[in-house]
C-alpha cells in the first residue's frame, strides 16, 4: 500500500464494514482461556489489599497464586497473511536519519546486554470480554540501545518500522527510546516461534499488538509522522491500550446455590497501570472492590477475585470494570457498536454475566 493513499470518511467506512476490518478480525486467531496455570517461571506479583469492610475476597486458587503465563502455542496470533518467509541470511537494517546505519545479525543482536520481561499482549479489536490477549516472558534487546549505536540525528522524530510481511507501522522516536521499547528474539525460554515473529518482533509498552510488528525486517528514522498499514485503514495511529477486564469464573447464566458466591477473571490496561478493579449489579451505582494479584510491572495483566453475599432470589447481571492509572474507568456501552465497539481505538467496555441465584 502506498504511502501517499488517503481515505475519505465515507470510504473509511465502507472499508470497515466490507473490507479490510473484517480482514483483520479474521487475522486475530483466538487464544485458549489463559488462567490455565503456567509452566513457566513467573517474577513474584503483588497482592493489594482489600479495603475495610469489603467483602472477603475468594481463597486462592493454585491456578491464581501467581500472575498466569500463556503458553508459545495457546498465545494469540495477528497477521495480515500467511507467515512469510525469513531468508536464512537474515539482517536487521538501521537507516535513514542516522549517523551510522547498521546491519546486525541476529547473532550479533544476541550479543547485545538483554533484559528478560514479562509482558501481556493484546488485539486492538480483541472484544468485550475477548481472547485476543495473552501474556509471556521475552528475552529482548532494548531499542534505544540500537539506536544509540546507530547515532539518532537531532532532526529524526519518528521511527518507521516494517516487517517481512508487508505490514508496516510508526512510533514516534520517545516510545522508541522507553527503556520498555524492546526487539525481543525468545518467548518463554525458547527460541521466538515463526508465527509469533521471530527471528524478531517488536514490543512497546502501553500499545496494541497492532503497533508491535513481528518478522522486523527495517527501523528507519524520519523526520515526520508515518501512518501504517492498519492505520490508514481507519484505525489508531496511537493505539494506546484501553482499560479492559474479563470475568472468568462463574460463566455466565451459571446458577448459584449457596449463600455466597465468587467472581474471578483478569484486568488489562496501559503502561499507567490499572489502579482497581470493582464489581457491581444491576445498573445500580454500589461498586465493591476486588483482591488485585499484580504481575512484576504495570506491562502485565492483574489477576482479581471478589466474593460477595448472594443476592436476592432471580436473576441478577454482574459486572466488571477497570480503572487506569489516569482515572479512565470502563463504560457500559452502547447496545451496538461496529466491531462490538472496538474500532478505531479498541474497547472500554464492562465485560457482564447474568447469574441466577436460587437460595
Amino acid at each position: 500500500m502506498s504511502d501517499q493513499i488517503r481515505f475519505s470518511r465515507r470510504e473509511v467506512l465502507r472499508l470497515a464494514v466490507f473490507g479490510a476490518l473484517t480482514a483483520f478480525l479474521a487475522a486475530c486467531q483466538r487464544a485458549v482461556e489463559p488462567l490455565t496455570g503456567s509452566s513457566q517461571p513467573t517474577p513474584a506479583p503483588t497482592k493489594d489489599s482489600v479495603s475495610k469492610g469489603a467483602p472477603t475476597p475468594a481463597a486462592p486458587s493454585s491456578v491464581a497464586d501467581s500472575v498466569p503465563i500463556t503458553s508459545n502455542q495457546d498465545f494469540y496470533t495477528v497477521a495480515a497473511g500467511p507467515v512469510p518467509p525469513i531468508p536464512s541470511a537474515w539482517k536487521l537494517t538501521i537507516a535513514g536519519l542516522v549517523d551510522k546505519p547498521l546491519t546486525l545479525t541476529l547473532d550479533e543482536i544476541k550479543a547485545l546486554p538483554s533484559v528478560t520481561e514479562m509482558r501481556t499482549l493484546a488485539c486492538i479489536s480483541n472484544p468485550v470480554g475477548g481472547d485476543l490477549i495473552s501474556n509471556a516472558v521475552w528475552k529482548a534487546v532494548r531499542l534505544k540501545d540500537l539506536l544509540a549505536l546507530a547515532g539518532v540525528k537531532s532532526n529524526a522524530r519518528y521511527l518507521k518500522l516494517e516487517a517481512f510481511d508487508g505490514w508496516s507501522t510508526g512510533i514516534p522516536l520517545e516510545l522508541g527510546g522507553d527503556d520498555h521499547a524492546l526487539l525481543a528474539y525468545e518467548m518463554n525460554g525458547a527460541p521466538l516461534p515463526r508465527d509469533h515473529g521471530a527471528p524478531l518482533r517488536c514490543l512497546f509498552p502501553g500499545r496494541y499488538g497492532m503497533k508491535q510488528p513481528k518478522w522486523l525486517q527495517t527501523i528507519t528514522l524520519v523526520d515526520q509522522e508515518y501512518i501504517g498499514y492498519w492505520e490508514k485503514q481507519g484505525w489508531s495511529n496511537e493505539a494506546r491500550v484501553r482499560p479492559f477486564s474479563r470475568i472468568d469464573s462463574s460463566r455466565d447464566l451459571a446458577v448459584i446455590n449457596g449463600p455466597t458466591f465468587a467472581l474471578s477473571g483478569i484486568a488489562y490496561s496501559d503502561e499507567t497501570g490499572l489502579t482497581k478493579l470493582e464489581i457491581g449489579w444491576d445498573d445500580t451505582n454500589q461498586w465493591q472492590p476486588a483482591e488485585l494479584t499484580r504481575g512484576p510491572s504495570p506491562y502485565t495483566w492483574t489477576v482479581w477475585r471478589w466474593t460477595g453475599d448472594a443476592l436476592p432470589l432471580g436473576r441478577h447481571t454482574l459486572s466488571a470494570r477497570a480503572t487506569d492509572g489516569r482515572g479512565q474507568t470502563q463504560t457500559r456501552g452502547a447496545v451496538f457498536n461496529l466491531l462490538g465497539g472496538t474500532f478505531p481505538n479498541g474497547t472500554d467496555q464492562m465485560h457482564s454475566i447474568v447469574l441466577e441465584f436460587r437460595g
